[in-house]
This record gives C-alpha cells, structure tokens and sequence, in this order.
C-alpha cells in the first residue's frame, strides 16, 4: 500500500511538472518577471496553449484543468453576421468549442505580450493569432486578444476579436529578446 502510495504522488509530480514545462510554440514577449512565490509565468504560458488546444479539440476535461472556477473567455465577430459569444461555465464554452469544431475552426497563436504580474495573476495582452474556420473565410483571419492566468487556477480571462487594421501584429518586435520565464 505504501508503496502504491509514492507511485501515485510521484506520477502526480511528473504530470504537474509535464504540463508546467510545456514548450510554447509562439513567441512570448514583455515582462513575466517578478512572479509571486510558488508561481512561473512558464505555467501561464503553457496554459495559454493547452486552454486554446482544448478550445480546438472541444476537450471537457482539458477545459476543466485549464480555467479558474470563475473566468470568463470571449469573441468578437469577425464576420458582420457572426454572432459575439461570452461563456463563464465549462459547459458554454464546450457547446461554442463543438459548434466551431463543426466549422473546422482552429487557431494558431503567433506571440503574447507579458504585462507582468498583478498579485497572483499574470496579465497579458495583446495575444496574436490566425482563426481559421470554414465560415469565417477561405483564409486566415488575424486575431488580437487580452487575458489573465492566475497561479494555481488557470486562465481566468481570455477575449479575442478581429486585429484592428492599424496593428502591425507582432512582427514589429521581431529582434526585441524573449521575455524572461
């Protein structure tokens, strides 16, 4: 029984620090410096990517372990007839991840801002990324969004809309360093 017992915790340590060292695939950019004892913004960071991997795979269980018990995720129209959605509960953004999956809609995040930490809550903004979806249009549409991580819950806040015309999106800090993790 002991033994089973330091089996399972050492199986629950690798699979926490799995997640925590999830390689992003997007540039991180800003301050994740100044993180509160016991949190990483490298925590943060891979729970933006498996938050919008559980958006595209419409994963119940993934969108549990990703969000706070209170959050809130949100988009906006990029299409004059597509509606707004704002979903607090794991349900509602399961049956808006399941009608886009019906679209094959996917995202593809190209680089975060990092405004730093606030109390336990990593804040960044803006989030660039490319929305694909059968019907959104034949092609990429650039995203722009905003949200937070809290430590030791999840994404509390994520929103997303259409890149306003005027941002050049991240490649106008192409050459500034990686943010610190």
């Amino acid at each position: 029984m002991r033994c089973q017992l330091c089996t399972l915790i050492t199986l629950q340590l690798l699979a926490s620090q799995a997640s925590a060292q999830t390689v992003v695939p997007w540039r991180i950019l800003g301050d994740t410096s100044g993180a509160p004892h016991g949190c990483s913004a490298s925590e943060g960071a891979a729970a933006i990517s498996l938050f919008v991997a559980a958006i595209r795979r419409a994963d119940s269980a993934s969108l549990e372990r990703y969000v706070a018990p209170r959050f809130v995720f949100s988009t906006g129209r990029f299409t004059p007839s597509e509606p707004f959605f704002a979903g607090r509960s794991v349900p509602e953004v399961l049956r808006y991840a399941r009608a886009r999956a019906r679209a094959n809609e996917h995202m593809t995040v190209q680089a975060v801002w990092f405004n730093g930490w606030r109390g336990r809550d990593l804040q960044f903004g803006p989030i660039w990324f490319l929305r694909y979806a059968d019907d959104v249009a034949s092609e990429a549409r650039l995203g722009y969004g905003k949200g937070a991580y809290r430590c030791g819950q999840g994404i509390i806040v994520f929103n997303l809309g259409p890149r306003p015309a005027e941002d050049p999106g991240p490649d106008r800090y192409r050459g500034v360093p990686r943010a610190s993790r």
